[in-house]
């Protein structure tokens, strides 16, 4: 299992895992604030507030230890670039038999399937270039670089509001906004129908429902896009808040389709195979020591190693 927390195996196990034991062979935690792609971040942490792995991973020991699963080596996923900086993780007798995964840096690499345009981009990010975000149509907590990609999701959801199908005006929803020619609308308070009004005059003309009684507002052409994309849905998720897709029952959440999210298939399938918008355009799944390329010797002057050149520098603990 990959999890976040102790939390989240313990819940694991009572569901599951506990019929298996005999072939469970390590428990992955996967750092909700520095590893790439999709994490466990529940609701009760701060993503702004990130935790150190150490205690967290502690505790998921203990419970190993618990059930009787001590010999069972837990992986440590995010963050991970080196070994001499994890020393004092190795041969930890509280923590027990341990591994690292890299997921990062295996990327840059001469055998790494990605396009070399991302491979390039790689070699240029900074620190804070990676966004942990929930724009994912999965509903989890993701990181990814911060590209236009992302800004533009970024702001579509600030170019939102409230709204009530009926005034209420004990809330603050008194002036009327009209949807559609046939005068059908919502109410929202004054405010924001202001702010409303000032991104209209910028382009920005199309509002889109969205299932938290809200409008998002989108320029005509991405409105096209996002509801283009929503038809085209694949069912390559269990559930989907983009498209409202369900495997299950009926076929649908039951919920609005949700116009600040995005098709996850498009973009990962574009972005793997060079195709489609540019790289800034598309979804790159990325760590939060994605920067360090930039930084560390061993990549200067743009070089890219061969895997076995990035194991032998992995083995020698830089």
């Amino acid at each position: 299992p990959i999890v976040s927390s102790a939390r989240a195996f313990r819940a694991l196990w009572k569901r599951a895992y506990h019929r298996f034991s005999d072939w469970l062979g390590a428990v992955v935690y996967e750092d909700p604030w520095l590893a790439g792609g999709h994490n466990g971040l529940s609701n009760s942490e701060d993503p702004e507030k990130p935790e150190s792995p150490f205690p967290r991973v502690l505790e998921i020991r203990k419970f190993l230890r618990s059930i009787g699963l001590d010999h069972v080596p837990i992986v440590m996923a995010g963050g991970v670039w080196n070994l001499s900086e994890w020393k004092d993780w190795i041969g930890n007798k509280d923590l027990g038999p341990i591994a690292f995964q890299f997921g990062t840096r295996p990327l840059l690499t001469k055998e790494s399937p990605i396009p070399e345009a991302w491979k390039k981009r790689l070699l240029e990010l900074e620190p804070g270039d990676v966004l942990l975000h929930r724009f994912s149509p999965t509903g989890f907590y993701s990181s990814a670089i911060y590209n236009d990609f992302l800004r533009e999701l970024v702001e579509r959801s600030e170019r939102q509001v409230p709204v009530r199908a009926e005034p209420c005006p004990e809330e603050g929803f008194t002036t009327y906004f009209a949807l559609a020619r046939n005068k059908r609308g919502v109410y929202m308070r004054p405010e924001d129908h202001t702010r409303v009004q000032g991104w209209i005059e910028a382009g920005y003309s199309q509002p889109m429902r969205t299932p938290d009684d809200t409008l998002i507002f989108v320029t005509p052409e991405r409105a096209r896009q996002i509801r283009r994309d929503q038809a085209d849905c694949m069912g390559c998720l269990s559930q989907c808040k983009f498209s409202s897709w369900k495997q299950e029952a009926n076929y649908t959440t039951g919920r609005l389709p949700d116009p600040r999210s995005f098709c996850i298939q498009k973009t990962l399938q574009d972005v793997a195979h060079g195709r489609g918008d540019p790289l800034d355009n598309q979804l790159v799944f990325a760590g939060h020591n994605v920067f360090r390329f930039r930084q560390d010797p061993f990549y200067a002057n743009g070089f890219v190693p061969t895997v076995r050149q990035l194991v032998q520098r992995i083995l020698s603990g830089a």
